[in-house]
């Protein structure tokens, strides 16, 4: 297979798309270090790598390793990048080239200490290096610990990586089902790949606008190939050499990389044009292919793979003093080789083939079935070799790799609580004693907040009862009134004392500001008895906060509930407007009243808040009784006779909708219900803001 970029061999050999890098930072009082800034490579290390890279593609092995360690000596003041580049080149050198897995281990060491303290710097290559670890992994056929290091990867750059640079990563997707010989699903990761890819035209990047977009269509097409769909391979054979003729103009200093990559797409579009017996374009294609990766610092090896076709195509058309003129320089360069690695081995299978049909067509029949001989037992040993990858099954290993990634991250945090666990254990034992103590003092508490509760709702009915006489009776609502003045300023004044103990703190001081809240309240509305009747045009408003109106309002009423073991849930919305906050507190108060009374043991009654324009909607749902169709019309009157017991049997008083609604109303607001029988009711409150 063919694949190219700045170095032929590298076609990023990683293969999913991210990785999540977990960093904890501790920071020491009195130590403050200076965060490092991204350094882009420098000119001088990518004219190194170019130059490394060519003298590698033309079989010079040696020479690009002494050029590179020399080179890299003159470089001055060497930044991480320019270090990291060199570590990833020479590490994919024998990972893939001249295969020595303790080096390569070595060189990719060396890039994770690089980054170590700088992967949220360098994010793309932080995620480059998890790849090739898995690469290095899966040369030593250890397949789980690839994929974690992949899935690792993959996880990283889709949190920090944009699509434009994880294209490739998604090339490599496709490059492995490749390998495993699953053409067809291979195609779409690198359709996408492509897609991905044309977010970064323009960028002024050369990876990702020339080098790996010409590489991404060269596989495709020749995916389309492996399958035997040769007219659709020649389709993108043709649109990969379009795309470096028009990038051409667009990087002039890059026409040597240009003219190379072209010379590997007219030797596979002249590959393919002889399979469809298209002999005279494949033999123009294939010579043009051969004439430009020939020379020097070229790539040799790609020229060698075009002269096997060239050959094979000559001898199909019985021109053998031809086919044997090629024959003879593969032998001779074959010999030279420096690296005999798997280019070099898939290269001397095919050279078997086609002497196998050389010595065929020519007669010799005992000579040729010498070289098919090797050839089959060459191509069976690397089929043998490649069997297991082909056996990994890829989701299956990757599912794997997450499981044991989230489980190192729940052992991770198992060790970080394990720090903290001592110090809670001491903290526990003083935190159990004091709740043991304050449970006694707790209980107390709630059994005075429910009597207290209960003794402001029976005020709230016992207030309804006196409105609902107050044309009648109002010298005895009077004196009524005058003597609930003075239990309720005791009340008042009682918990003024308690709470200037300072010793009074938590839960029961919050309780013992409720109950001075709420008889405050209490006292304010019996001031209103006793100046007012119906007429409750007049209103003092202040600006009142509304959110914690109802929460204070559910609070008080917590305990009502939880003698039906009822729930009231509430939701509210920071919300501010001018109303009379007795007044309204009284109405939201009755509601949720009215809501634990018409509803069995167990239920729910949420309380919640919607804001509409320059109005605020209140409401409060039941899942109580519901209301008869039969008294509906009466529910907001004045004197109704549409009175009923609560489910436990709680007594009515029949005024409580109808002064709710006069307060509303003098608001500026409306008041309404919506409710069904045995199935609840919601009561809304709209007031403007």
């Amino acid at each position: 297979m063919k694949k190219f970029s700045r170095l032929t061999f590298f076609g990023c050999n990683t293969l999913f798309q991210g990785c999540i890098a977990v960093t904890i930072l501790i920071v020491f009082v009195g130590c403050a270090e200076k965060e490092e800034s991204y350094q882009p490579l420098s000119p001088k290390t990518s004219d190194i790598l170019d130059k490394s890279s060519n003298l590698l593609n033309s079989g010079q092995f040696r020479n690009s390793l002494n050029f590179i360690d020399s080179a890299y000596r003159h470089i001055e003041d060497k930044g991480t990048l320019d270090l990291w580049e060199k570590y990833n080149f020479l590490s994919k050198i024998y990972l893939t080239y001249d295969i020595d897995l303790d080096k390569s281990k070595q060189y990719l060491d060396s890039m994770f200490w690089l980054l170590e303290d700088s992967r949220h710097i360098y994010e793309k290559e932080y995620a480059q290096t998890k790849f090739l670890e898995g690469d290095w992994y899966k040369a030593k056929k250890q397949f789980n610990s690839a994929f974690e290091s992949y899935f690792e990867g993959r996880e990283f750059a889709g949190q920090n990586l944009s699509n434009c640079l994880i294209s490739n990563l998604t090339y490599q997707v496709g490059l492995f089902r490749y390998q495993q010989n699953k053409f067809e699903e291979s195609l779409p990761y690198f359709r996408q790949a492509i897609r991905e890819n044309e977010d970064c035209w323009g960028n002024g990047m050369l990876d990702q606008n020339l080098y790996f977009p010409q590489m991404y269509r060269n596989t495709l097409a020749l995916s389309f190939e492996k399958m035997g769909l040769l007219d659709s391979a020649v389709v993108h054979y043709q649109k990969g050499i379009n795309f470096l003729e028009n990038a051409e103009n667009k990087y002039p200093g890059e026409k040597h990389f240009i003219s190379l990559a072209k010379g590997v797409y007219f030797g596979n579009l002249g590959g393919a044009l002889a399979k469809l017996g298209q002999d005279k374009e494949a033999e123009k294609f294939l010579k043009r292919s051969i004439a430009i990766n020939s020379r020097p610092e070229y790539d040799r090896r790609d020229a060698q793979t075009s002269k096997v076709k060239l050959i094979e195509l000559l001898i199909r058309q019985s021109r053998l003093d031809e086919a044997r003129t090629y024959l003879d320089q593969l032998d001779v360069e074959l010999t030279e080789a420096e690296v005999k690695n798997r280019s070099y081995i898939n290269t001397l299978i095919q050279l078997n083939r086609v002497k196998g049909e050389y010595f065929q067509k020519s007669g010799a029949s005992d000579r040729a079935y010498h070289f098919l001989k090797d050839y089959y037992h060459l191509r069976d040993s690397i089929e043998k070799v490649d069997e297991e990858l082909r056996l990994v099954d890829m989701e299956e290993s990757y599912e794997n790799a997450a499981q044991q990634y989230q489980l190192s991250i729940v052992n991770r945090d198992n060790h970080i609580k394990n720090i903290y666990l001592g110090a809670a254990v001491g903290f526990t034992v003083l935190l159990v004693v004091f709740l043991g103590l304050a449970w006694r003092g707790l209980k107390r508490s709630k059994n005075i907040n429910r009597v207290i509760s209960q003794q402001n709702i029976e005020l709230q009915e016992t207030l309804g009862a006196l409105e609902q006489s107050q044309a009648e009776n109002t010298k005895i609502m009077y004196m009524v009134a005058h003597d609930l003045r003075n239990p309720i300023s005791s009340m008042v004044m009682m918990s003024d004392i308690l709470l200037s103990d300072e010793q009074i703190t938590g839960e029961n001081r919050v309780l013992l500001e409720h109950i001075k809240t709420s008889c405050n309240n209490s006292l304010n509305l019996v001031s209103e008895m006793m100046q007012s009747n119906k007429n409750s045009a007049a209103l003092t408003k202040e600006p009142v906060e509304i959110d914690r109106l109802l929460n204070y309002c559910v609070e008080l009423l917590q305990h009502k509930a939880q003698e039906k073991d009822q729930k009231i849930l509430l939701e509210t919305i920071p919300v501010t407007a001018s109303v009379s906050r007795e007044k309204l507190w009284r109405v939201i108060s009755n509601l949720i009243a009215n809501a634990i009374k018409f509803s069995p043991k167990g239920k729910s009654i949420r309380v919640s808040m919607r804001k509409k324009f320059k109005k605020i909607l209140i409401l409060i749902k039941d899942e109580g009784i519901g209301i008869p169709e039969e008294i509906k019309n009466q529910v907001f009157e004045w004197y109704t006779e549409g009175k009923r017991h609560g489910t436990e049997g709680e007594k009515p008083f029949g005024m409580g909708m109808a002064i709710s609604k006069q307060i509303i109303t003098a608001h500026g607001g409306n008041i309404w219900f919506e409710s069904e029988e045995n199935k609840g009711t919601t009561f809304y409150v709209e007031l403007p803001i």
